[in-house]
């Protein structure tokens, strides 16, 4: 398995990686980054050092320029490598708490994501057993507070209600979008995600295919999120069960564009063609 510079999980094992003190060696384009802005720093320096001492304005003003230029290169490669990061590994622990609750509860059973409302947050349910009741369970269900709901009369009709990982990433969609999800033909939620990820800088291209039944959508992912990858590595439940955060947005606007309950069936990720196929159990 290939293992970066900035990776702070083992992508096949999942364990935290400690990093030597050795010199890190940087990516190509942080390298790059990093020789621009050293560069115009240093000569900056010296262009303005010596202008000053023969007094010529004009130099002086290009050589603090430049200056003023390399650090800022500098500051922000730092700045976004840091801004990244942050809003990777600050996903991850909510998402992991998910995983153990999956686990101690020993949860099998796919995840049911209910009809959103526009007033109620994005919720998915999953059952303790399949029964009838929880095959489909109630819209009232979007109103609940509560994490163990009931979804029937017998005792059995019993699950655990989430809410949606996805929801923020959802939200994000339709900020960009300026308009709701709600009730789009699977032609105009095709031209609405591929507009909304590539405005994102999520995905180069989304395409969507229907039959009676499901719904495949397939991803060509602008870069592989690291978020993305651990946590296939550190929540498998989750990954299966619900779905990571990109997984779980498409579920649930494909929900809200149409009306049914939809089970996750799989999501494969194709790491080196950065390509998502996820697939989609729709049900009215």
């Amino acid at each position: 398995m290939d293992v970066y510079a900035d990776d702070n999980y083992c992508r096949k094992c999942g364990n935290q990686l400690v990093r030597s003190k050795s010199s890190p060696v940087l990516k190509k384009s942080e390298g790059n980054r990093f020789a621009v802005g050293t560069f115009l720093v240093a000569f900056g320096g010296i262009i303005a050092f010596f202008s000053y001492l023969m007094a010529v304005v004009p130099m002086l003003a290009f050589g603090l320029g430049s200056l003023l230029i390399g650090i800022m290169v500098l500051y922000l490669s730092e700045s976004r490598s840091l801004e990244y990061d942050y809003g990777a590994d600050s996903t991850i622990p909510s998402l992991l708490n998910v995983e153990k609750l999956l686990h101690d509860l020993d949860l099998t059973e796919r995840g049911i994501y209910l009809p959103p409302t526009e007033a109620d947050m994005p919720k998915v349910f999953i059952p303790m057993v399949l029964t009838p009741s929880t095959r489909k369970p109630s819209l009232e269900l979007n109103k609940s507070r509560r994490i163990f709901v009931t979804a029937g009369k017998n005792p059995e009709d019993r699950g655990v209600l989430l809410e949606s990982p996805g929801v923020g990433l959802l939200s994000a969609i339709e900020r960009t979008l300026g308009t709701s999800l709600k009730n789009l033909s699977p032609e105009s939620l095709a031209a609405s995600l591929d507009s909304a990820f590539k405005a994102l800088g999520i995905a180069e291209a989304t395409s969507l295919s229907t039959s009676d039944d499901s719904m495949e959508i397939q991803m060509q992912l602008s870069r592989i999120d690291k978020a993305e990858i651990r946590l296939r590595n550190l929540a498998p439940r989750l990954t299966t069960q619900i779905g990571t955060s990109l997984v779980s947005a498409l579920a649930v606007a494909v929900s809200k564009s149409t009306g049914k309950y939809v089970t996750l069936k799989s999501a494969i990720l194709d790491e080196s063609q950065r390509r998502l196929v996820v697939d989609l159990k729709l049900v009215s």
